[in-house]
């Protein structure tokens, strides 16, 4: 019965990443299509979305692919590989913007250092990525690595990873 508890909280957890996801996607993705018939320039909602339709479908994507999870209360184990997918695109591509962020922030020490202008800390919020450390898909990703933790905790459980009970 706790294995159960345990497991919803984890599939209510994945929902909750999963619905942010799929908002954040369908936001991004409608910028992007939008962005593109639009005679303005660098379009973006709240000025943390910014208009990416690549990126908006990837976020679709994983969310779609969190929100398939819910079978697991119906006792179907092997959903768990629906989480375990969604995580680890989660981690995939909140690396990559955490890297353009880092790009940013190493162009712009470069800059300084061959004396092209002084140094700023703009490049924390707006370079290559749009909203730099701002982008939402930064902190998506940082919101589920606790779901991560919680869900190879599970497994172990299930002793699916090993090292846990047997059912």
């Amino acid at each position: 019965m706790k294995q159960r508890v345990e497991s919803r909280w984890i599939v209510i957890y994945a929902m909750i990443l999963g619905i942010a996801y799929v908002i954040l996607g369908a936001t991004e993705f409608t910028l992007g299509i939008y962005s593109l018939f639009s005679p303005m320039d660098n379009i973006n909602f709240v000025g943390v979305i910014s208009a990416d339709i690549f990126g908006g479908f990837a976020a679709i994507v994983i969310g779609a692919t969190y929100l398939s999870a819910t079978s697991i209360l119906r006792g179907k184990y092997e959903s768990w590989g629906y989480i375990l997918v969604g995580l680890f695109l989660s981690i995939v591509y909140g690396a990559i913007y955490l890297l353009i962020v880092c790009a940013d922030g190493l162009e712009a020490l470069l800059a300084y250092w061959g004396g092209e202008g002084e140094w700023t800390w703009e490049w924390l919020t707006s370079g290559t990525a749009g909203p730099g450390l701002l982008r939402p898909e930064i902190w998506l990703f940082l919101a589920s690595l606790p779901l991560a933790y919680l869900t190879l905790g599970a497994l172990r459980q299930l002793n699916i990873l090993g090292k846990g009970k047997t059912l």
